[in-house]
């Protein structure tokens, strides 16, 4: 069942075909990545899907609904995630307040004092089931900025699964990390697949997990869709490789 279809979907910047009619579909319960160069767009499409900019044309369906233009508010509440390349945590707060922030903020209550004791007890219980989801069971008092980056990284995911999603984009989730806290992550983005049956759009550099971790792999060149098949077919078409993989798939 396709849960995101994307259709003709166009961003220009001036002279720049930053997306130029795109065409994307998501299977539900799928991580579906997208990959290219710098510059192919990718990260525009995600600010195109996710509402942080307005298209010039096209649509953009979740679970049949056109959601083309809706503001990442509105998305998040309606079950369409997003995290950051550069995470979005408060850093000088600890771990479990970032993602009942996140609690608060899906439920529409406000941050006053009485609304925050009103369901203090019942947010807190929430939040630490996501951190024990992700890996952060017992540092739930530790202050976010003083993790690791592997876990920040988790803690960002963390705070994406409080707004309680059925689609979640991960924009370059592995980005700036050891290759043993890339095993991590993607490791915990299957699980999340596999257990709580998300599904998850990937936008990442490190092509030899992205081939591992995929059901599904769309390629982008210059604002448009080149190549999208399972990786065993993006593995072996030779214009993928030649034009942005240069072997570095061939582990």
């Amino acid at each position: 069942m396709i849960i995101l279809e994307v259709s003709e979907l166009t961003k220009h910047f001036g002279g720049l075909k930053a997306v130029n009619g795109v065409n994307l579909r998501v299977q539900r319960g799928s991580i579906h990545s997208i990959i290219g160069p710098n510059g192919a767009g990718k990260t525009t499409l995600f600010n195109l899907i996710t509402g942080s900019i307005r298209p010039m044309s096209g649509t953009v369906l979740f679970e049949g609904q056109d959601i083309t233009g809706w503001p990442p508010e509105r998305l998040a509440r309606g079950g369409v995630a997003r995290t950051f390349q550069r995470t979005s945590i408060f850093m000088d707060l600890p771990v479990l307040e970032n993602v009942m922030l996140a609690i608060r903020s899906r439920e529409g209550r406000s941050a006053a004092l009485w609304q925050s004791h009103q369901h203090e007890d019942e947010d807190a219980d929430e939040a630490r089931g996501i951190l024990a989801s992700v890996g952060l069971r017992g540092r739930e008092d530790a202050k976010a900025g003083m993790l690791a980056h592997g876990y920040q990284r988790a803690l960002d995911i963390a705070i994406g699964l409080a707004l309680k999603p059925r689609l979640i984009l991960m924009d370059e989730p592995l980005a700036g990390m050891s290759r043993g806290d890339r095993e991590t992550i993607a490791s915990l983005i299957t699980l999340l697949r596999d257990t709580m049956g998300l599904t998850i759009i990937v936008v990442e550099h490190d092509v030899g997990m992205i081939m591992r971790l995929s059901d599904r792999i769309t390629v982008m060149q210059h604002g448009t869709v080149i190549a999208d098949a399972p990786p065993e077919e993006i593995r072996g078409n030779e214009a993928v490789r030649q034009a942005y993989l240069h072997g570095s798939f061939a582990e």
